[in-house]
């Protein structure tokens, strides 16, 4: 494990993508479950403190920020609930990549993939469902969920990824807080996934593919505040540029996402949000959603948005500008999934300050 890195905002392209992905399924209920009794507990960022540093050696692969140590690792991809429930979440703040899809109803949920850094506590973790477990494939990841759909844990069981199940270890490497009902206290932590993998054999060195990125991003319109629209007050996410911090701060029904633990806010230097068909497959609300054939998207920089299109190459959902891949500029990437139907991006985003 490593303790502490230093890290830096490295220019140029890098490109590449790895293994195979495909579209979504069948999704279904589930059991879920598990977290840390010390999600209060204060998680230390020792990357924010670390000068920067010119030329760096290496390059973490899913934010494309410089450092001293190279990352020679696997990624986890762990499900988070995003129900009113389970706010605020711990963690979220330190993934390198979070897919925001739509999970049942208009509840969306979270893919967060943990590489760069060792979050203290992680959660609430929820359970799976297909097209989730076809994404983390891309990035080579260990897949983590408590329960899933029964084309998820099809996928997640059967041997299609490595999987640890929050289920089995409950009260192991998966602990529940005291301050939040089942199933919505259910947490974990790096140090625990990585004893969990170490115990279950799995390749601790399977490296995820780095993603494209730009020094900068000026190209495009003046895009300062948006709302990426999920069909509910409550679950609508709102996005607004902060200069000091050079991301865009993240809320959710009006409500700041600030770390549970800390306070600390979300706010991803890029905000990718495309378009996919959906199509609802049962009483619940749950979803197929085709992530294979590509389409429109926005993607938000610096306070400014492109109009490009979505790829997925090799299970991993890109940025594409006129047959070429667009880059992200380096920092915390948030995908946010909107369905095709009803207007697509037009219907379901929709954007302050533009000029």
């Amino acid at each position: 494990m490593i303790a502490s890195k230093k890290r830096v905002f490295l220019c140029g392209a890098i490109a590449c993508m790895l293994l195979t992905g495909a579209c979504s399924k069948n999704e279904a209920t589930g059991t879920e479950l598990d977290e840390a009794d010390d999600i209060a507990a204060e998680t230390t960022v020792d990357e924010d403190e670390d000068p920067v540093i010119e030329n760096a050696p290496y390059t973490e692969p899913l934010t494309g920020i410089g450092t001293e140590e190279e990352l020679t690792r696997s990624a986890f991809g762990v499900m988070i609930e995003n129900s009113t429930h389970a706010r605020p979440q711990t963690g979220l703040y330190q993934a390198d990549v979070v897919y925001e899809v739509l999970s049942e109803a208009s509840i969306t949920r979270f893919l967060a993939f943990y590489h760069s850094q060792e979050p203290d506590t992680i959660g609430p973790v929820r359970s799976a469902r297909d097209y989730y477990v076809h994404l983390n494939k891309g990035y080579g990841a260990i897949y983590v969920s408590a329960g899933g759909s029964p084309d998820g844990l099809a996928l997640a069981e059967g041997g299609y990824v490595p999987f640890i199940s929050g289920l089995a270890y409950d009260g192991r490497y998966f602990t529940r807080s005291s301050d939040r009902s089942a199933p919505h206290n259910m947490y974990t932590s790096f140090s625990n996934l990585e004893a969990a993998a170490e115990k279950l054999g799995y390749d601790m060195n399977n490296v995820p593919p780095s993603l494209p990125y730009t020094s900068d991003q000026s190209e495009g319109k003046k895009a300062d505040r948006f709302e990426v629209k999920y069909g509910s007050t409550s679950n609508n996410v709102q996005y607004a540029y902060d200069d000091e911090l050079g991301g865009f701060r993240r809320s959710n029904g009006g409500v700041p996402t600030e770390d549970a633990a800390n306070g600390t806010p979300v706010a991803p230097k890029n905000v990718f949000v495309l378009e996919a068909s959906h199509r609802v497959i049962d009483d619940a609300g749950r979803r197929d959603i085709d992530l294979s054939s590509g389409g429109k998207a926005y993607l938000f920089q610096e306070g400014v948005m492109q109009e490009l299109e979505w790829r997925n190459e090799n299970g991993v959902i890109l940025p594409y500008k006129d047959n070429e891949p667009a880059g992200f500029v380096p920092g915390q990437t948030w995908i946010n999934i909107v369905p095709k139907e009803n207007g697509g991006l037009s219907s379901h985003v929709a954007i302050e300050g533009m000029e």
